[in-house]
Parts: structure tokens; sequence; C-alpha cells
């Protein structure tokens, strides 16, 4: 219980100046919880444009709900003026292709995202994904990207691309989780047994960079709202760096990055 009491911003003091968009690039989120749909307004899928979404992976709600929705004992709605968009690029296995994500993001740039969640990654390089990725930050938007499940092997693209936020996950003692990435990581947050909600509209637990990032999210989404000034990736550290708490030595950035952000 102190884990999640921490995890999770505490919004009630806060004065937000603006609403933000997010749009989140997973496997789409399940509409059923009334408090989570509140924050969704678009959606786009990827992978079958003609296709309403549906979670039935599993994933895409609990990164929703993490950004989202304040996870205890019961289910609170966060008082930031947060605008979702579903965007689904992962199948009901959890796979998708380049080029969907691709297609996903261009949408985002469309609509005037303003921050994009890509709770997945590939090992490979792609040139045409690279291409829109730096379309996306030309444009303004902050990318924050999962550095991958790869137990200390390399960074997944697009977190890996410079410019995008990489995010590594913590376990409960905010040392460095088993299963996280090394390399480009700009921020390591904590991974480990974070409660949200499924698909089938209950409380659960979920291990991974994936929910590492989407913590992040919530953070800077936070931040973001309540500046003045016009942020992009190249002042978003300078921003984010009164919120950012460092951890382990300075020969741990490969692990760490710049540290753990909390508001």
């Amino acid at each position: 219980m102190v884990l999640i009491s921490f995890l999770f911003l505490n919004s009630d003091n806060l004065e937000f100046s603006k609403s933000i968009k997010v749009a989140i690039l997973d496997s789409g989120i399940n509409r059923d919880n009334k408090e989570l749909r509140k924050f969704v307004v678009k959606e786009f899928n990827a992978l079958n444009q003609n296709q309403k979404i549906n979670d039935d992976y599993n994933h895409g709600t609990a990164i929703a709900g993490i950004i989202s929705l304040n996870v205890d004992k019961r289910m609170v709605e966060q008082r930031s003026k947060i605008e979702i968009s579903d965007v689904k690029v992962l199948d009901k296995n959890g796979n998708g292709d380049v080029s969907s994500l691709i297609k996903a993001i261009d949408w985002c740039i469309s609509e005037n995202i303003k921050i994009i969640n890509i709770s997945s990654g590939v090992q490979d390089n792609s040139k045409e994904l690279q291409s829109v990725i730096q379309k996306a930050l030309s444009k303004g938007i902050i990318i924050i990207a999962a550095s991958g499940n790869n137990y200390g092997l390399s960074v997944d693209y697009p977190a890996k691309y410079q410019g995008v936020l990489s995010i590594n996950a913590l376990n409960q003692n905010y040392s460095l989780s088993d299963f996280s990435a090394t390399g480009k990581i700009d921020y390591a947050m904590p991974g480990s047994n974070i409660k949200s909600i499924n698909n089938k509209n209950e409380v659960a637990s979920f291990t991974g960079t994936s929910f590492a990032t989407a913590y992040a999210t919530r953070i800077i989404t936070t931040v973001i709202a309540q500046q003045q000034k016009n942020i992009n990736y190249l002042n978003i550290r300078e921003v984010l760096s009164p919120f950012t708490f460092k951890l382990g030595n300075d020969n741990e950035k490969r692990k760490f990055g710049y540290g753990h952000l909390k508001n």
C-alpha cells in the first residue's frame, strides 16, 4: 500500500493551465470503466481503420489507467486536463508492425498531439520509423517510449532514437529491475507490481518497462500542464530538472539515465 500511495500523484492542489493531448499507441483501451472513458476523446485503429478498437491484449487499458487515474482501494479521477487519443498498434497477441506504428505517429502529427506514449518497441532500426519520429519531434511532440524488457541488452527503438525519452524500470526497492534494458536511457521509473485496471475493468498489478513508461508519461503530462512556455524535445530535460532525482553513480547512466521523476 505504501508503494501505491507514493506512485500516483496527488493532484488535488495542482492548478493546470491548459489541456494536454496524449496519444496512447498500444493495444486499445477498454471503455467499460466510466472514469477512464471520460478522458478518451478520439481513437484511431492503425491496424485496421474499419474495425472498432478493443483491448484484446490486456495492455493498453492498464497504460491508460496509470496515466490518468489514481488506483488504490477505489478509482479516483485525476484532476488534470488530459485528453487521451486511443491509438491501436498492437493486436490480440501483442504484436504490431513498423508500418502501423508509422501510420499511427503520422495520425498523431495531424491531430496536434502533444505527448505520445509508446509502451512497446523493436530491436531493429527502421529508416522510415526514424524519419516519422524526427518529423513528430520537429512539430513539438514529446515522445515517451519503453526501453524494453531486454534483461540488460540494448534499448528498443523508438526509445533508442535521440530526442525520444527512453524509460527504464525500477523494482520496489528503487533498484534497476532485472528485466530492464541498458544503453540510451533517459529516466528510470517504478515498473514492478504497478496498480492499474485490466481489460475486464478490474484492479490488477502490472510489471514491465511498459508500465514504467506510463508512469513517466503521467508525471511529464502533469508538469507540462503547469507550464506557460513552449516545451519540446530540446528543452524537456530542463523543464523536468526540478522534478528529477538522481539514481546510482556517474557510471550508471546507462541504467538510470538522468534519474527518477517525482512531482
